[in-house]
């Protein structure tokens, strides 16, 4: 059953853009490009041009189109996938100034999450509890009850954590962003992203600890690659949003975020997951305190390994960095296996399966709260110093080799979390990850390659001049020259889709002949040519990918480059499966 995962459902080669109505409604200061939504109830006014919602699969927006855009309606239908090169939002719809026709499909996009959301909205019986406010009369919910589908809400929350704000700058100009999070008394948490108009507003009035009534946001999917909330959704807190102190009489103990505790044991099965984990253990040894540089900056970072167990038999190691490190790093090498509680951690395969703390990571060394007392108890009486712990990474190392080539320094990813919604700066490290993916677009039109100079090591342009080819690198004319592929290609898998940059050897893999081949057939049959190019699409491959964040002309893009490729090796995903499976069941 490996090849079932690169199959997608037929309606996913429409490649929109995930998020993109979302996108289009923020962009209010300014025109869009590059947004790619399918078009529904799509009809035509002799007066007023075309008119149509946009839909992204998530949420749909009314679009004008404009009049001088008629003629290029001839081959668009409804339900067609359409990129949209300048689109702008003003009074709740979307204007349309010029767009590119992808590919007309059968039915409505929608994503398979969101399904199985609305529908559980629907069915779950009626309203959400609410609770009424003695003193300022809002009715409020649980965050557990929130989803992107009902209308006007309300949370009482504690902030539980506040970041840092950041800036950046895009086409529209520089912003604000600061990302908080919310706990109910249900101990149920979300992760806010409040925006530069709702930091200007509330910013200083808000303080970790305090309880507040927040509205008038909106929700989305979460991005639970840089979340520590396990939760499904987010905020997006904007200008529009009110945040309010609450006066009522609060138990705030009651407004800890719960545990979600993982065995050590079961973490094989969370690599490669989204989201994070909370652990339970025994520290078994420390470490000594160690550092690294940053190659971005050049910074020295603190680290320190730290070896837990748990009454499953199996020890992980964990890397704690920078202040946990040093603070209650040095804590437990002065304690005899002491018990902790640690929230947030990431689940990566090194060595087989280890865990890491990222910036939101919390420590609790011999924890008390209530909710786990009974669990730490047992976990006290049930640890024997002098027992046998096996590693929980032990044989998983060689079961997860790359399926298809790949290597065991880049984790497996999703288009998705390489590129996320909140860019990193351009001064950030590339990221490198390994993706299943589809190759769904290749335009025929592009420049698919150029001419390299024939010296053997050198890649340079060359110009032709006179019927001989110009190197500028070696100041040398020659009378042939090589072409090189450097081209652009869409690609997808199950968490969305992007463009990336292909060179030479991975587009010699990819299309299935080198660039001179392809040359020779473009000018005498163009017909040809094109089939050639499109005989590439709908392959599956093993991507190892590049991701960094650019600037050009003052806006920050993310650029995908494949760096390696290779046809997918069903039974390496075989046994890749199997190895988390035998992890688990273990």
């Amino acid at each position: 059953h490996a090849r079932a995962a690169f199959r997608h459902p037929p309606i996913m080669s429409s490649c929109v853009t995930p998020g993109g109505v979302r996108r289009i409604r923020e962009s209010i200061d300014g025109s869009l490009s590059d947004v790619s939504v399918q078009v529904l109830n799509l009809k035509s006014d002799a007066e007023l041009g075309y008119s149509a919602e946009l839909n992204d699969g998530e949420t749909k927006v009314p679009a004008t189109f404009a009049k001088t855009l008629a003629s290029k309606f001839g081959a668009v239908k409804s339900n067609a996938v359409l990129k949209l090169t300048d689109v702008r939002y003003e009074a709740d719809q979307a204007f349309v100034n010029a767009f590119e026709f992808v590919e007309n499909v059968d039915a409505e996009f929608v994503k398979d999450a969101d399904v199985h959301a609305a529908k559980k909205a629907k069915t779950e019986g009626g309203a959400a509890p609410t609770a009424v406010s003695p003193t300022s009369g809002r009715r409020t919910q649980p965050i557990s009850s929130l989803n992107p589908y009902m209308g006007a809400w309300c949370v009482k929350a504690k902030l539980a954590s506040k970041g840092n704000v950041r800036t950046f700058r895009n086409a529209k100009g520089e912003g604000k962003v600061m990302t908080v999070e919310l706990v109910d008394e249900a101990g149920t948490a979300i992760q806010a992203t409040v925006w530069k108009d709702a930091i200007d507003k509330y910013d200083e009035m808000l303080t970790v600890g305090k309880v507040y009534y927040v509205a008038k946001g909106s929700l989305r999917p979460a991005n639970k690659q840089y979340s520590s909330c396990n939760n499904d959704y987010e905020m997006s807190l904007d200008g529009r949003c009110e945040i309010e102190p609450c006066l009522d009489p609060v138990d705030v103990s009651k407004m800890a975020r719960a545990y979600e505790l993982v065995k050590i044991d079961q973490l094989a099965g969370k690599i490669g997951t989204r989201g994070s984990v909370d652990v339970l253990a025994v520290v078994q040894s420390v470490g000594e305190l160690g550092a690294v540089r940053r190659k971005s900056d050049n910074e020295e970072i603190q680290r320190r390994d730290v070896v837990l167990a748990d009454d499953t038999g199996k020890s992980v190691t964990l890397t704690l960095w920078n202040a946990l490190a040093v603070e209650q790093g040095a804590q437990l090498a002065a304690m005899s296996n002491p018990v902790v509680a640690v929230r947030g951690l990431r689940v990566t395969d090194y060595n087989g399966v280890s865990l890491s703390t990222v910036a939101r990571s919390e420590m609790f060394v011999e924890p008390s709260s209530a909710d786990i007392a009974d669990r730490v108890a047992a976990l006290r009486a049930a640890y024997d110093p002098d027992a046998t712990f096996v590693a929980a990474g032990a044989g998983l190392a060689n079961a997860r080799g790359g399926a298809g080539g790949g290597s065991n320094a880049a984790q497996r990813t999703t288009l998705m979390d390489m590129q996320p919604e909140l860019l990193p700066p351009s001064t950030a490290p590339a990221v490198v990850g390994l993706v299943n993916a589809t190759a769904c677009l290749i335009k025929a039109d592009q420049p698919m390659y150029y001419a390299a100079c024939p010296e053997e090591g050198n890649n340079k342009k060359v110009v032709e001049e006179n019927g001989k080819w110009y190197c500028e690198a070696t100041q040398k004319t020659y009378d042939t020259c090589r072409r090189r592929y450097i081209l652009r290609m869409k690609i997808q898998d199950q968490s969305g889709a992007g463009w990336v940059n292909v060179f030479h050897e991975q587009a010699c893999e990819m299309l299935g002949m080198d660039a001179e081949a392809l040359h020779a057939i473009r000018d005498a049959d163009p017909a040809k040519y094109e089939r050639a190019v499109k005989r590439a699409q709908f392959g599956d491959w093993h991507l190892k990918l590049k991701a960094k964040t650019e600037e050009y002309q003052g806006e920050s893009r993310r650029r995908l480059t494949v760096l390696q490729c290779a046809k997918p090796d069903y039974a390496a995903e075989a046994k890749h499966l199997l190895g988390l499976i035998q992890a688990i069941r273990a």
